[in-house]
């Protein structure tokens, strides 16, 4: 439980840091310089999801590792960095003409530099992942970020430096967390190849990366069909919108898939126990997101102007649309965990494949028919089914209580549609960002609150007593007095039955 306090914290401070920098840049910058990089970012991140082949999921979730596996994962993860970053780097033409974008080749072949480092970065941080430290990490991440996206984009933007300062700022952040990793995590490797060994990184890590890619392209297609069929300015705007859509369920997925994952690897063999955790999981995400996508849905105008400026006011409606999925993407997240952990890489690869089949024509369908407009609502669509298609394969392994599991999806919606129709109204009526952010905080919010802590609700309920009672008790030293100090928290706790009276 202190991985979850330190990941999440600094999950927060990520999180903010990032809407800082980006409010900065989107008002020095084009939402077509924006796009340039938003495309040769997909390019460069679908490429690092071979560089360690899915070496450092294995070493965090085998239950006994040695020196061997340690330093074979480093050597072939190294290996197959600087193989990648060089057909990445003569790739860069060709991308570019398939794009329509002439200059292309130069950023890609600079991003080529990257995946060597990106080899190192992938195994030290998976080696702090299994040793549980969780703090260095996240001060890592945090600072690397902070002089490298953060000091570096925003100085070189002023200076005119256009999408290039964006491309610098990545690699300075990269170059950043290397030395940071290098110091704390040092690696040591051999290229004394053993089959035994290799077979036992490989046979995890291939299909964790093939289950990865399909993931990937799934995730990534709206992108990819914007970029190929709409334009760069449109690719910006579009991307834009989604980081601020995606920063939520990437905040709540982080912290469950990097704590979480290794827990519930050494939990996979106790089926009842994943089973009441995977509806308690569930109670958290559509408890919390569905009145979190209500709240960003209503007040996507202040959001939008506020962060990254009035240049962006397109964005506004792709942003609304792809927050009524807030949940089932986070919900999606858990169920990728649950897969993973019980090492069904396979499985889940399988499904990760029709998830990316159906994005693909969902999305190029959309932007053939309503443009960006389009493409949003074939990505909500799509990750709705998907997140439904997995949940009946994982009730089909583990049986968890169905009856349970639907009453608290539709108990979630049921609340909240009425609100969600009244808000739309408002929204439709009242021409005045301010007076919806009031109207959010003085009756939208306090409904959400009662609804989520309510014993009645879907979270703090009978059938979830006994994971809240693991979760209190798996809290820091300490911590449950210092809540239970609270009077009005004692006596919630104790008619919970969380603790005796």
């Amino acid at each position: 439980m202190l991985g979850v306090l330190w990941t999440s914290s600094g999950s927060i401070v990520y999180m903010l840091l990032q809407f800082v920098v980006l409010g900065i840049l989107a008002r020095i910058l084009s939402p077509e310089e924006f796009g340039i990089v938003a495309l040769v970012l997909v390019l460069v991140n679908f490429t690092q999801l071979f560089i360690d082949m899915g070496i450092a999921s294995a070493i965090v979730q085998m239950q006994n590792i040695t020196k061997e596996h340690i330093s074979q994962g480093y050597a072939l993860s190294i290996l197959i960095g600087v193989l990648l970053g060089i057909i990445f780097y003569f790739s860069g033409p060709w991308l570019g003409q398939f794009f329509n974008i002439s200059d292309l080749d130069e950023p890609i072949r600079f991003f080529a530099l990257f995946l060597p480092f990106n080899s190192i970065n992938a195994m030290s941080h998976a080696m702090l992942y299994r040793k549980l430290n969780y703090s260095v990490i996240v001060k890592c991440d945090v600072l690397s970020y902070l002089f490298g996206m953060g000091l570096t984009s925003i100085i070189l933007a002023y200076l005119g430096f256009g999408y290039w300062s964006l491309i610098y700022g990545h690699f300075a952040t990269t170059i950043i967390l290397t030395i940071s990793m290098l110091i704390i995590e040092k690696p040591y490797f051999s290229f004394r190849f053993s089959k035994v060994v290799s077979k036992d990184l490989l046979f995890f890590g291939s299909g964790h990366t093939l289950s990865t890619t399909f993931n990937y392209f799934a995730e990534n297609m709206d992108n990819l069909v914007v970029g190929k069929y709409l334009s760069q300015t449109a690719l910006g705007i579009y991307s834009k919108a989604f980081q601020l859509f995606a920063t939520p369920a990437s905040f709540f997925g982080g912290v469950y898939d990097k704590v979480l994952f290794p827990i519930l690897s050494k939990k996979n063999n106790d089926k009842a126990l994943l089973g009441k955790f995977y509806i308690f999981s569930n109670s958290v995400c559509f408890g919390v997101l569905i009145p979190m996508s209500f709240a960003i849905y209503v007040n996507a105008e202040l959001i939008i102007r506020t962060i990254l400026g009035d240049q962006w006011d397109e964005a506004i409606l792709i942003l609304q649309i792809l927050v009524l999925g807030l949940a089932f993407r986070f919900g999606t997240r858990i169920n990728k965990s649950y897969l993973k952990s019980m090492g069904l890489v396979y499985t889940g690869a399988s499904f990760q494949f029709i998830f990316a089949i159906m994005m693909l024509i969902s999305t190029y369908i959309g932007s053939k028919i309503n443009g960006l407009i389009g493409v949003a609502v074939g990505v909500f669509i799509t990750t709705i089914i998907n997140y439904l298609i997995v949940v009946f394969k994982l009730y089909s392994v583990i049986k968890f209580d169905i009856k349970q599991f639907s009453g608290t999806i539709l108990k979630s919606l049921l609340v909240f549609i009425p609100l969600f129709l009244l808000a739309y109204f408002s929204f439709e009526f009242l021409d005045s960002m301010y007076l919806q952010l009031l109207i959010s905080v003085i009756v939208y919010a306090p409904i959400a609150l009662y609804f989520l802590f309510s014993k009645k609700g879907v979270l703090f309920n009978s059938h979830n007593n006994e994971m809240l009672y693991i979760v209190l008790n798996a809290l820091p030293t300490g911590s449950i007095q210092k809540l239970t100090a609270i009077k009005s928290v004692k006596s919630y706790f104790e008619e919970l039955n969380l603790i005796e009276k």
